[in-house]
């Protein structure tokens, strides 16, 4: 909750303290993603670039049963790639993150998180452009209907950064609604740091 409201120091403090306490259950690689994720956000790139290095192989591997906790590092890990602007990396997780589709989960508990979603932004990081757009327009049409503001908010977030990426005629119109759309949705819920991140995308765009 302190990554969502706004207040990283402390969930930078809670994301090392879990990091250190896992443990070699199904939940191995939760604590590593969630640091990961929040050292991506902080644009600590030096850190989060050795964590990966040294726990890269909790991951999930391909073809097999893995535990939640490796899918749980994949999400999280993919997102912060794409935070740190380090795309080529995060596409090279795309694959996985289809075989997670594939396996039927929507949402990812407790990060709030859909599949989806995850994939968009793998699938973009790669430039599958088309697939990229399916697997975000399947996640918005998965979280309006709930209604998952949260998760409404961070679908057009990233669909905005693949459209700036891929800028192709009528993507910086696109682009300029889904933030402004995106912005709106983290004032309402009081999420002001990712409010700030989105409207620095707009100047951008």
């Amino acid at each position: 909750m302190n990554f969502l409201n706004g207040d990283w120091a402390s969930a930078l403090h809670h994301a090392q303290a879990s990091s250190r306490l896992e443990a070699g259950n199904f939940l191995r690689g939760a604590g590593v993603g969630t640091l990961f994720r929040q050292l991506a956000y902080d644009g600590d790139k030096a850190a989060a670039s050795a964590v990966l290095r040294e726990k890269r192989s909790w991951l999930p591997r391909s073809g097999q049963a893995n535990a939640m906790g490796s899918w749980w590092m994949l999400l999280q890990v993919i997102e912060g790639l794409v935070m740190l602007d380090e795309q080529p990396q995060a596409g090279q997780f795309y694959p996985l993150a289809l075989e997670l589709v594939d396996t039927g989960a929507v949402v990812f508990w407790p990060i709030f998180r859909f599949t989806h979603t995850v994939a968009g932004m793998a699938a973009a990081a790669a430039h599958h452009w088309d697939a990229a757009e399916d697997h975000f327009q399947i996640a918005l049409h998965q979280a309006e209907p709930m209604p998952h503001r949260l998760e409404q908010a961070e679908i057009r977030r990233f669909h905005a950064m693949m459209l700036m990426d891929r800028a192709l005629p009528g993507d910086r119109k696109r682009t300029t609604g889904l933030l402004s759309e995106a912005r709106e949705n983290y004032q309402e819920i009081g999420m002001t740091r990712h409010s700030e991140i989105t409207q620095r995308l707009i100047h951008k765009a």
